[in-house]
């Protein structure tokens, strides 16, 4: 592959910044895995490195302790969403360990003058080279001082053929009155390590093991088939969310042979009414025993006052069904097709399918795309700006990486968001190739809960900004971590702060109007309805679950979304939200959906120092769930999309990468939707045929959202508005309504007669639009 000679990242480095391995004329190692070095949870710890150094040995390090965790003869269970689309398991180790308990020399010992003294150890980040790994530290003192260490691990084996361990260690600004050990837990054993220092601990050769079967890494064998299907998407333990929880359902019925029968039929064919109105997916692939194994585990949250021997009250769908009303698309259903003013250039392949984690483009017009898969990848593509998909070349440069769900190019400088930690990415030598991980900031709090995402990274006014969601499954006894459900501004030296709390899933953030920073959240618990969010300083937005306890006896005001995004309607998984740069809709945002699926638009307006506006449909006709934008140089929008099996996907797709162009042609719809006093103004992008009117040209309701416990939440407070008056302007591009009874804090949704038409004889691209009214005008 050719590439042009602009680099990545070219940094004139001294010192601790020069990869520290001892001379080695060894050839570079064969290693068993792809990548061989990666970040993930391991063992139900979050922040850790695995390294598959040999297949007789791995080794993993918890960067959280800057300790050395595990080294044995085995393999890694990869298990979890980015491996293999299940929610409830992550990576984790199998096989034996080299050392016994307590017998591996982890923990480090500072000691002055033969006393122990207190120290911080700070992980620095990673060099990799030639297929070794270089780790670094810093030794922070009482008296604010740091001593660097660098660690390069390796496998080995002695001259009988048995296998070795083998760490490579040197520091910088070490003092002589200082003495630095290495000590087992069981502190039987101590190890003084010296400037270019090599300790190697050989082992009896273990026996061939064997990885354990799949359901044995699951607390009950029913939660792998759950895993295997959709369940997780609509259900949880406790909570209810689009379905019933497995507790309602246990609570409902009977532990008994009727149950598991009617159960286990409505599992296999689907169907809908018996807990509301959203069907469930039929699953004719589950097998009647493995369907009893996921009922035998749903029965375990039966509470136990429940008594089996009630009678069983089994809801059976006897309502009577209503009148079909038939919906187009763009017309109460979702768009079909690229929106008409844009052309679509695809730039995946069958070589190339990324499942796209972030965007950004380097000062030479390449692309670079981080994708949320097995292999944690950051890839750059050149010709993407060709508008020839045979012209892009690929080149995978960096791997290893957990699920990075955010880019940023500053000043040349690549930066990545990593699900536990900020990373700067340095190519030292030119070759394109990423040589060193270097942590920016790694502070935030984490578990090993798989629904613990950092979304997002934007760069303004030289700091960092990115959202954290709320972990899923917690116990009962558990809280989430403070800095869980944050917006946070980070500093190039590592330090944050926090700016909003009460967010739950906020997949993307971006810049919008004014340069103010907006994000969007997914609903759940305590979020009736989706969101587009205006970050703003101290603002609470709504999920409960991130409060005190303080804060539960007295709960702060919850600051109403920019836009709501109704579930199901114009939203299911809101992402990254982008100003745009051209056409008639200059100005405003767009967002995608990675299960509502295409790109919806967002026309905002400041009204009583608040924003608010409406949200439109804008355009479908992509591959996957749009889930990251970017502009190109080019003026091209570049859209990076992504899935999972078994939901939080568009059509069950996994992957994609397009974009598209402006083309000038004029589409009919609304451009915007302005509140007035006592109405409306609806504009349009080209003049209406307004001597041509329907009898009815457009319909209106409003309703609220009161944020509960439940999954979700209902329209509440729904009725029909109808208008006193409607007027033209005199261009037929403005629609004036005066609406009695308009209700501050409400959803205002507007859907026009699909009869309308321009001038022209065009038809509407779509004729619905949700409008958020915070604020009502004040009369002039």
């Amino acid at each position: 592959m050719k590439f042009k000679s602009c680099h990545l990242v070219v940094v004139l480095i001294t010192g601790l910044h020069l990869l520290a391995c001892q001379p080695d004329t060894r050839e570079v190692p064969e290693r068993p895995m792809d990548p061989w070095a990666f970040r993930s949870v391991l063992d139900r710890k979050p922040r850790m490195l695995s390294l598959a150094l040999d297949s007789a040995c791995y080794a993993a390090y918890d960067l959280a302790k800057g300790q050395l965790y595990k080294v044995w003869k085995g393999g890694i269970l990869m298990e979890g969403t980015v491996f293999t689309n299940k929610k409830n398991i992550q990576p984790g180790s199998w096989g034996e360990a080299y050392y016994k308990e307590g017998d591996m020399p982890g923990k480090w010992v500072v000691s002055k003058n033969g006393q122990e003294i207190p120290f911080e150890l700070q992980y620095k980040g990673y060099l990799l080279d030639d297929k070794k790994i270089t780790l670094n530290y810093d030794f922070i003192l009482e008296d604010g001082s740091r001593i660097a260490l660098q660690e390069s691990p390796e496998f080995t084996r002695d001259g009988a053929g048995n296998p070795g361990f083998e760490r490579y260690f040197k520091f910088r600004d070490k003092p002589k009155a200082l003495t630095f050990e290495l000590q087992s837990e069981n502190g039987q054993l101590r190890h003084t390590i010296s400037d270019a220092h090599t300790l190697t601990d050989f082992f009896q050769p273990l026996p061939q093991q064997q990885p354990p079967a799949v359901g044995d890494s699951y607390d009950h064998l029913g939660i792998l088939w759950m895993e295997n299907s959709d369940c997780y998407t609509c259900h949880e333990e406790h909570n209810a969310m689009v379905g019933p929880s497995f507790e309602q359902i246990a609570t409902q019925y009977p532990k008994e042979g009727a149950s598991y029968a009617y159960l286990t039929q409505k599992i296999k064919e689907g169907g809908v009414g018996v807990w509301g109105e959203t069907p469930m997916n039929a699953h004719p692939e589950l097998a009647e025993k493995e369907i009893k194994t996921i009922l035998d585990y749903i029965f375990t949250f039966k509470p136990k006052e429940t008594n089996d021997n009630q009678v069983a009250r089994i809801q059976r769908n006897n309502s009577s069904i209503g009148e079909d009303v038939k919906v187009n698309p763009g017309h109460g259903a979702a768009l079909e097709g690229v929106h008409p003013s844009y052309d679509l250039t695809i730039l995946h392949d069958e070589d190339f399918q990324p499942r796209v984690g972030g965007l950004a483009f380097l000062p030479d017009g390449r692309l670079l795309v981080s994708t949320w898969d097995s292999i944690g990848g950051v890839y750059l593509l050149d010709g993407v700006l060709e508008d020839d998909p045979s012209a892009v070349s690929v080149k995978r440069v960096a791997e290893g990486l957990a699920e990075p769900l955010g880019l940023e190019v500053v000043d040349g400088e690549l930066f990545v968001l990593q699900k536990h930690e900020l990373t700067q990415l340095i190519d030292h030598d030119g070759d394109e190739i990423i040589d060193e991980y270097r942590v920016v900031c790694d502070a935030w709090g984490v578990t090993d809960d798989f629904h613990e995402f950092a979304f997002g990274l934007l760069h303004k006014d030289d700091h960092f900004y990115i959202t954290l969601s709320m972990a899923m499954r917690l116990m009962a006894n558990e809280r989430q971590l403070p800095d869980r459900g944050r917006t946070l501004k980070i500093s190039r030296d590592g330090s944050y702060e926090s700016l909003d709390y009460g967010l739950r899933t906020p997949n993307g953030i971006g810049l919008g109007m004014d340069g103010e920073i907006f994000t969007t959240d997914n609903q759940g618990q305590w979020l009736p309805a989706n969101k587009l969010v205006h970050v703003q300083k101290a603002a609470y937005n709504g999920m409960a679950w991130g409060l005190s306890e303080k804060q539960e006896k007295d709960p702060p005001e919850m600051v109403p979304p920019a836009i709501w995004l109704p579930d199901k309607e114009i939203g299911n998984s809101p992402s990254e939200p982008i100003l745009m740069q051209d056409g008639p809709y200059k100005g405003q945002l767009l967002h995608g959906d990675v299960t509502n699926g295409g790109i919806k638009r967002d026309f905002l307006e400041k009204i009583n120092g608040q924003y608010q506006g409406a949200v439109f449909r804008f355009s479908q006709g992509f591959t996957a769930g749009v889930n990251r934008l970017v502009w190109g140089p080019d003026g091209a929008l570049y859209v990076g999309e992504v899935g999972m099996v078994g939901g939080w996907s568009w059509k069950e797709n996994q992957f994609g990468l397009e974009k598209i162009k402006y083309n000038g042609q004029s589409t009919f719809e609304m451009l915007a939707i302005r509140a007035m006093p006592d109405g409306f103004e609806i504009e349009f992008t080209i003049p209406v045929a307004a001597d041509q009117l329907p009898d009815e040209p457009i319909h209106i309701e409003q309703w609220r959202y009161e944020p509960t416990a439940s999954y979700g939440g209902p329209k509440i407070d729904l009725e029909q508005l109808v208008p006193a008056k409607m007027e033209w302007s005199s261009d037929g591009k403005k629609l004036y309504l005066e609406i009695p009874g308009l209700k501050q804090d409400h959803v205002i949704y507007f859907k026009l007669s699909e009869a309308l038409e321009s001038r022209e004889g065009k038809p509407l691209w779509s004729s619905e639009a949700w409008y958020t009214l915070n604020q009502i005008p004040n009369k002039p």
